[in-house]
C-alpha cells in the first residue's frame, strides 16, 4: 500500500480533475469519486456543456479570481508549447485563436487583464473585422460601437476533460464512478466515498476535496449556491475566431471547438433557473444573434447554420465567489473547491494550485498530530 498521503476528491468536473492532476504531481495518492465522469451526458454534470474559452470574468474587486485566471492562461500557453515541441504527447484540445469583443454600447467592464494577453488592441470602427460586421447589420438595428481584439484560447471541452482524467490516472489516480448521497449531509457523503475507495484497495484518506459544484448547495447546506442556466447550440464548422457581442439585455458568443470541426454558440445566462429543458425559441434567438458574428459558419440550407444539437447546462455560481477553503468536520479534513460559476475553466489552474496548498496544510497538521 502506498506511503503517500491519500486524498479523495468528490466530483469529476474541471475543478475536481484539475485538482487531481496537481495533487498527483505534488506527490499525493488521489482517488476521484463522482456520479458522472468524462464522456457522460447529464444536466447534473456541468463541465461538458461549457464553451469554453479564456475570457476573464473576474473583477478588480475579486483579486483572487483574477489571479487564478492569469495563472490558467499562462499554464495553457505552457501546455500548447509542450505539445508543439513534443508532438507525441496526448493532445489537450487547447488552441490559441484571434479573439474579439464587441459592445453595442459603452464598455462598462474593467479590462484589467489586457496586459496579460498577447496582441491586445482597441479597434476603430474603420478597422476590420468591425467595419464589415457593422455593414452586415440591419440598417435599423444596433451597431457595434466599441471593440477589442487579442489572442486567447478555446478548448475542445470533451477532449480536455478526458485529457485531464488520463493525466491524473497516469499519475496514479483512481477514478470511481459512484453516486454519493447528498440529502444526509457532507459527513455521510465523505464516509460513502471513503468506503468506495477502500473497496478498491485504497488506504484511508488523509484529506477530502469537495469539488461537487452545484451539488454542494445541498451537500453543505450552503444557501449562497445558485444556478445560472445556460443554453447553447452546437453547429458544424470550426469558427476562425472567438467572438463575444454584448448588448443591452443580451449577449452572444461564438467559441470554436479545436480539432472537432464544430463551434458552440450561446449567450444565455438565466440566474436562478433550474430548467433542464431546451427552449426552441431561445435556440432561434441564439442562431439569429450569432449569424452576424460568425458568417463563415452559415453553410446550411438557406444560408443558415448547420445545427448539430441544442443543450442546457447549469453553472454552479455562489454569492460572494468560489469557496476554496479548508475545514475539519468530525475529525475529517476537508478542502472545499466549488462555486466557480461560469468561470470554472479559466480559473481551474489557479484554483487547483490553491487546493494543493490547502491540502498540504491539512495533511501536514495531520502528520504533526500523529507524531504527537
Amino acid at each position: 500500500m502506498s506511503s503517500k498521503p491519500h486524498v479523495i476528491i468528490l466530483g469529476a468536473g474541471v475543478t475536481g480533475l484539475t485538482s487531481a492532476v496537481f495533487l498527483g504531481e505534488a506527490g499525493y495518492e488521489v482517488t476521484v469519486v463522482a456520479a458522472h465522469v468524462p464522456g457522460d451526458n447529464s444536466i447534473e454534470y456541468t463541465s461538458p456543456w461549457a464553451g469554453a474559452d479564456w475570457r476573464a470574468q473576474g473583477t478588480p474587486e475579486q483579486p483572487m479570481v483574477c489571479d487564478w485566471e492569469v495563472q490558467t492562461f499562462d499554464y495553457w500557453v505552457e501546455v500548447m508549447d509542450r505539445e508543439r515541441l513534443e508532438p507525441e504527447l496526448p493532445k489537450s484540445g487547447v488552441k490559441m485563436y484571434d479573439s474579439y469583443g464587441y459592445w453595442d454600447g459603452p464598455v462598462t467592464e474593467v479590462l484589467w487583464w489586457s496586459p496579460h494577453v498577447p496582441e491586445f488592441r482597441v479597434l476603430s470602427p474603420l478597422q476590420e473585422p468591425l467595419l464589415s460586421l457593422n455593414k452586415s447589420l440591419p440598417a435599423n438595428g444596433l451597431i457595434v460601437q466599441n471593440a477589442i481584439a487579442y489572442r486567447a484560447m478555446s478548448l475542445n471541452v470533451p477532449q480536455y476533460l478526458l485529457y485531464l482524467q488520463e493525466k491524473a490516472r497516469l499519475l496514479g489516480a483512481e477514478v470511481i464512478k459512484a453516486r454519493l448521497p447528498v440529502d444526509s449531509g457532507l459527513q455521510h457523503a465523505i464516509a460513502t466515498a471513503e468506503g468506495h475507495a477502500i473497496a478498491k484497495g485504497r488506504k484511508r484518506p488523509d484529506c477530502f476535496v469537495n469539488a461537487t459544484g452545484l451539488g454542494a448547495g445541498k451537500l453543505c447546506a450552503d444557501e449562497a449556491m445558485y444556478p445560472i442556466r445556460g443554453q447553447t447550440v452546437l453547429v458544424k464548422g470550426e469558427a476562425i475566431a472567438i467572438r463575444t457581442r454584448s448588448s443591452d439585455g443580451y449577449g452572444a458568443y461564438c467559441i470554436p471547438r479545436p480539432g472537432a470541426g464544430q463551434t458552440i454558440l450561446g449567450g444565455v445566462k438565466e440566474v436562478g433557473s433550474w430548467s433542464e429543458a431546451v427552449d426552441p425559441a431561445t435556440t432561434s434567438k441564439i442562431l439569429e444573434r450569432c449569424a452576424c458574428i460568425a458568417p463563415e459558419l452559415l453553410t446550411g440550407d438557406g444560408g443558415g447554420f448547420e445545427v448539430i444539437s441544442a443543450q442546457c447546462g447549469l453553472r454552479p455560481a455562489r454569492k460572494g465567489g468560489p469557496r476554496v477553503e479548508k475545514q475539519v468536520l468530525s475529525g475529517k479534513r476537508i478542502v472545499h473547491a466549488y462555486g466557480h460559476g461560469g468561470f470554472g475553466y479559466q480559473t481551474s489552474v489557479g484554483s487547483a494550485r490553491r487546493v494543493v496548498d490547502l491540502v498540504v496544510e491539512s495533511t501536514s497538521s495531520s502528520c504533526e498530530s500523529a507524531r504527537l
